[in-house]
């Protein structure tokens, strides 16, 4: 029987893109440490799935459909088993992650770690230096590495999301942020960031894109939110995850790639999810009234119609 207190189930999440997470998965398997990959298909169109699957069979991966998810049971012949995940639908972020967290918590696995499927491995220690960290304290119950985006730019860790931002930085009242607060918040920032480098102060949240988390934990918050479908994950899992008494280890001494860029254009489709799942957010965890948010919402969009237009127009010619 396998030890599986010593292993990590590595969770990757795909839909429609299935070029990318053989990349992702190759590169993932270059990590050191002993950990199984669930690659989950969140109902990604059917010659996109099919290429999946064909891919996946090629390196011997067992394929699972939804409905036999509950009844997968272990096979201890296999050294490193790659499992695929077939979802009927595209049922998000946080809902498509879960079938990986749920069977990874059923199957005995001490730990999950979620990576997103644009992720490459730079530090091929990074699982057991998470490991290590998310050991060294009883208290951790998540933690996670140096994100660095293709631009290598530093991606988090960040401090706690607020409401106020879309009332000032990305709000109505964005001319009285950048003439008034914007050097200042900048300033906080860049200290705060050191401040989580240093280890002297922990993040609130990290990106999600690569974490790893205590599938006991994880239980005890019944997992990821699924009331959003894409979007700020990561922090409604971190004010779960406080509330039972547990923190977040950031390592920043061991990084990963993320090939994803900050958009400079608005995707309005994205952004949609994006303006909703932070609302829940608000209005759910940190509880802020139906009205601030929604005054928050229509702040929000004022930017994104009439400022933002404005802002890439004055970049556009410096």
């Amino acid at each position: 029987m396998k030890d599986l207190s010593k292993r990590t189930a590595v969770v990757v999440l795909n839909w429609n893109k299935p070029e990318m997470t053989i990349e992702c998965l190759e590169s993932l398997q270059t990590m050191e440490g002993e950990y199984d990959i669930f690659v989950v298909d969140n109902g990604s169109d059917q010659d996109k799935r099919d290429k999946l699957i064909s891919e996946m069979k090629k390196r011997n991966a067992v394929v699972l459909d939804e409905k036999a998810i509950n009844d997968f049971k272990l096979d201890d012949k296999d050294d490193q088993l790659l499992l695929l995940i077939l979802l009927d639908k595209n049922y998000g972020y946080a809902k498509g992650n879960n079938y990986g967290l749920r069977l990874a918590h059923r199957l005995g696995y001490t730990y999950s770690l979620i990576s997103n499927n644009d992720v490459k491995i730079i530090d091929k220690n990074v699982l057991v230096e998470l490991i290590k960290g998310i050991e060294s304290d009883p208290r951790y119950a998540w933690a996670g590495p140096r994100v660095i985006g293709p631009d290598g730019k530093e991606q988090g860790p960040f401090p706690e999301l607020k409401i106020s931002e879309y009332f000032f930085e990305m709000g109505i009242f964005y001319p009285f942020y950048f003439l008034f607060l914007r050097r200042k918040h900048h300033k906080r920032f860049k200290k705060q960031l050191e401040t989580f480098r240093s280890g002297l102060l922990e993040p609130t949240w990290i990106m999600g894109c690569f974490f790893i988390l205590k599938n006991k934990a994880a239980y005890e918050v019944d997992f990821l939110d699924e009331n959003t479908f894409l979007y700020v994950e990561e922090n409604i899992l971190s004010e779960k995850l406080h509330r039972k008494g547990y923190n977040l280890k950031y390592i920043p001494l061991i990084m990963i790639l993320h090939n994803h860029y900050v958009e400079r254009t608005i995707n309005f489709e994205l952004e949609y999810f994006l303006i909703n799942s932070k609302l829940y957010y608000w209005k759910n965890y940190k509880k802020h009234s139906a009205l601030i948010c929604y005054l928050a919402k229509l702040s929000h969009i004022f930017y994104l119609r009439v400022y933002f237009p404005l802002i890439k127009l004055i970049h556009h010619h410096e």
